[in-house]
């Protein structure tokens, strides 16, 4: 699809959702990993030049949701927190602001340049209103679900909770993401990360939609009992794995790596 057709498609707000590999974008992302693998957009070049745009699934799915399209309909932002998580540290500890607030701390996250670093290739690729709130809707939420569910920030955890996000959107390039994943932990001696992978797909599939809550109900309260609430399990045990060449890699890895 050239810029012009899909603008022109986008603005008769026909479908933008169709999934299909992107090799421009695929070829630069592994010429930036040969510069540099920890170059976070390297990891956005390849998620959408797996077609991460594939949100077909999600959309109907969010739609055919009393939450859900409670929460298209009247475009319900998630809480301002999510991006800034420096404005839940007063949250008292154990309630899900503050240990969201507190692992992007310790991990070193700053999910607004998360967000702004995939905009700058999400936006090269037209996509209708509707579309593009559920896709800055999964990506923004991606920091949260990890205390949610518990899983890591390790190159297992990510494995894991990428495949949790395609058992619940079905978007294709999150199911090649992870596999990529855990093919590079294999090729240095961690198979069982593909375990992790399909551990994560079957607990996505279980988990009721995440997309469709409404978080700024639940920031003050304690975790446990939010998990409790929505009816979540968290991930099942898996063995940390840490990479230092993974994108987004901090200079130094924790002890347990």
């Amino acid at each position: 699809m050239d810029d012009v057709t899909g603008q022109d498609a986008v603005a008769a707000g026909e479908p933008s959702w169709g999934w299909r590999l992107d090799f421009r974008m695929l070829e630069e992302a592994a010429e930036i990993r040969k510069r540099d693998p920890r170059e976070f957009r390297g990891a956005v070049l390849t998620f959408f030049g797996f077609g991460g745009r594939d949100d077909g699934t999600i959309i109907r799915r969010m739609r055919a949701h009393p939450e859900g399209s409670r929460v298209l309909r009247e475009r319900i932002p998630l809480p301002e927190g999510v991006l800034e998580p420096e404005r839940l540290a007063d949250l008292p500890e154990g309630t899900l602001g503050y240990e969201y607030f507190r692992h992007c701390r310790d991990q070193r996250l700053d999910p607004k340049l998360i967000s702004t670093e995939s905009e700058k290739v999400a936006r090269e690729i037209p996509v209708t209103d509707e579309h593009r709130f559920v896709y800055n809707r999964h990506r923004d939420s991606h920091d949260l679900w990890h205390v949610v569910l518990g899983y890591g920030t390790d190159m297992a955890g990510e494995a894991g909770i990428i495949a949790w996000t395609y058992g619940q959107t079905r978007n294709k390039a999150y199911g090649l993401i992870c596999l990529l994943n855990a093919a590079m932990c294999t090729r240095r001696g961690r198979p069982d990360v593909f375990r992790t992978v399909w551990h994560g797909f079957r607990h996505g599939v279980r988990s009721p939609l995440l997309l469709a809550v409404d978080w700024r109900r639940y920031l003050d309260r304690p975790l446990d009992a939010v998990r409790r609430e929505l009816g979540l399990e968290t991930a099942r045990p898996y063995r940390v794995f840490h990479m230092a060449d993974a994108p987004g890699a901090p200079d130094e890895l924790p002890a347990d790596a």
